[in-house]
Formats: C-alpha cells, sequence, structure tokens
C-alpha cells in the first residue's frame, strides 16, 4: 500500500475516532489539495472541528458568531473566507495564487471548507509552496495534514507552527 494511501487512512481513523468524542485533545486537520486538469485550477477541501473554528473565528472576528448548523451566524462565510485568506496561500514560482472561498459544508462535528485557485497556465519545472496555519494562533500543538494531488504527484505532509510549508518542484 503506497504511503499516500497509508496516510489518507490514517487521517481518516483518527477524525472518526476524534469525533465520538465532545472534548478532543488532538488538533488536527485534514486538507485536500487537488489539481483539476479540466479547469487547470487546484481546487482545496479542508476539515475542521467545528468548535476550534467557531473558537477562532469568535477570536478574531466576533465574540458572539455561532458555527451551529441550527443557528448559524448570518456573516459566517464573510468571516471565513477573510480568515482562509490570511492562513491558507498556495503559491506557485514564489507568486501567491489568489484562492477563492467557495464555501462550507457541515458533516458530523466537522466543518469543510472549499477554496479554488483561478486557472494557472504552467506548472512544470516551477516550484510549489502550500502554506497552512489555520487554527495555528489558537492551539500550539496544532497539526495540520495536506495531501497534494495532480496527475502524476502525491505527496503528504503534517505541517506545524514553526514548519507550516509544504515546498516541491513540479
Amino acid at each position: 500500500m503506497n504511503k499516500y494511501i497509508k496516510n489518507s487512512i490514517l487521517a481518516a481513523i483518527v477524525l472518526l475516532v476524534l469525533s465520538f468524542s465532545k472534548e478532543h485533545k488532538f488538533y488536527l486537520s485534514v486538507s485536500e489539495v487537488n489539481f483539476n486538469e479540466e479547469k487547470a485550477a487546484f481546487e482545496i477541501i479542508g476539515r475542521y472541528f467545528i468548535d476550534d473554528m467557531q473558537e477562532v473565528l469568535q477570536m478574531r472576528y466576533d465574540k458572539e458568531l455561532s458555527l451551529d448548523p441550527e443557528q448559524l451566524s448570518p456573516n459566517v462565510d464573510f468571516y471565513l473566507e477573510r480568515y482562509f485568506a490570511q492562513k491558507f496561500d498556495l503559491r506557485l514560482n514564489a507568486q501567491k495564487q489568489s484562492l477563492n472561498y467557495v464555501g462550507k459544508t457541515f458533516k458530523g462535528d466537522q466543518i469543510v471548507i472549499l477554496l479554488q485557485s483561478e486557472a494557472i497556465d504552467d506548472l512544470s519545472g516551477k516550484p510549489l509552496e502550500i502554506e497552512n496555519k489555520v487554527l495555528m494562533e489558537l492551539f500550539e500543538e496544532q497539526k495540520n495534514l495536506v495531501h497534494l494531488r495532480m496527475s502524476n504527484l502525491k505527496k503528504s505532509a503534517v505541517l506545524i507552527s514553526g514548519n507550516s510549508v509544504l515546498k516541491l518542484m513540479l
């Protein structure tokens, strides 16, 4: 079994186990960064615990903000877009790529964030950097697992405070 599949299975098991507990002491997120060949764009799917995301948004923007799907604050998308613009970066050839906030969904005790880059002309031979500092200002022990998938490339990394960038040459 290749390393990517093992890491994906491990991350899924960890998130599943943690989702059965109201109190979780492991701070882990999982983000998939996939290159869509047809759109020539990166599509990003990030999974985070709702209570952690709510806490960071309350700390930064609005103490009354609610991410409870039953009582969702009306300005949640505005704050999520703003937060992810500051905490999740994709750089190609040292140039920051514009990431559009597509939206959010809820699955159990997790919020799933969807981002997409603008169309990218040429990737070959260029350095790519993925920086994920989501929730790191809230939890010192936060770990952000990133899976990158492109046509013939699969790479995974655990990003932590002080080492929050995945770097590779395409």
